[in-house]
């Protein structure tokens, strides 16, 4: 191996390296969850009974049979935003690693999750303000659909992807999508899962989230090893 060729392998890895940190990250979101549900004092924040977005609501309010008032809500947006950027950088660093032919659509995927998260933070739901003529929690859960198909769809492709090269992190995948991809389409067509309607919502969205931070985990042990494997 030339110097020139040494010197991009490198760039490579540490690429590499830099894009399994950003998408273990991405469990940042999760961190601050339990950071500004814990600072809810009108009302205690309930997992079972409070969508994830109530965290971000800037008013105190009554909204279908629960009470929201999150003290903490813009550090609730910003964690949503930083989540999105986190996945499309990360998606960009490790591009190479996926194979040719799913790599469009596992990227496409991925970007769609990452837009949807952001767009979630920059348009908090609320019922009591309309956003040009159209209730504001309508355009928010525009964010919520792209977040959860994109983030679920992403899981499954990889998993497709990947069953003749790793196996077991495929069947991860596959179950993991499958797991969040079955709870929405369960969501849609009504089914109470016995959870509540914040934890039918987690159902949706929680796999994906788990997903990205084991792959960026999974990822960055494979890239010790090899680097130990080569030294």
């Amino acid at each position: 191996m030339t110097g020139h060729d040494a010197g991009s392998a490198r760039r490579v890895r540490a690429r590499h390296v830099v894009g399994t940190l950003v998408l273990v990250a991405t469990a940042q979101v999760l961190v601050v969850e339990q950071v500004v549900a814990s600072a809810w004092e009108v009302v205690p924040y309930s997992r079972a009974h409070h969508y994830v977005s109530d965290l971000g609501l800037a008013e105190c309010a009554e909204l279908t049979g629960r009470t929201v008032c999150s003290p903490r809500h813009d550090l609730m947006n910003a964690a949503f935003v930083v989540h999105g950027l986190l996945v499309a950088a990360a998606a960009v660093l490790l591009r190479d690693l996926l194979p040719r032919r799913a790599r469009p659509w596992v990227l496409a995927a991925l970007l769609v999750h990452a837009t949807g998260v952001v767009w979630v933070g920059l348009v908090p739901g609320s019922l009591a303000e309309p956003l040009g003529g159209v209730p504001r929690y309508v355009v928010h859960n525009v964010g919520s659909v792209l977040a959860v198909v994109g983030g679920n769809t992403a899981a499954l492709a990889a998993g497709l992807a990947l069953l003749r090269r790793r196996r077991a992190w495929a069947v991860v995948s596959l179950v993991l999508g499958g797991a969040g991809a079955t709870a929405t389409v369960l969501d849609v067509v009504g089914v109470d899962l016995g959870l509540g309607v914040g934890g039918g919502q987690r159902a949706t969205m929680y796999p994906a989230v788990v997903w990205l931070v084991l792959t960026g985990a999974v990822l960055l042990g494979a890239l010790a090893a090899r680097h130990r494997a080569v030294r």
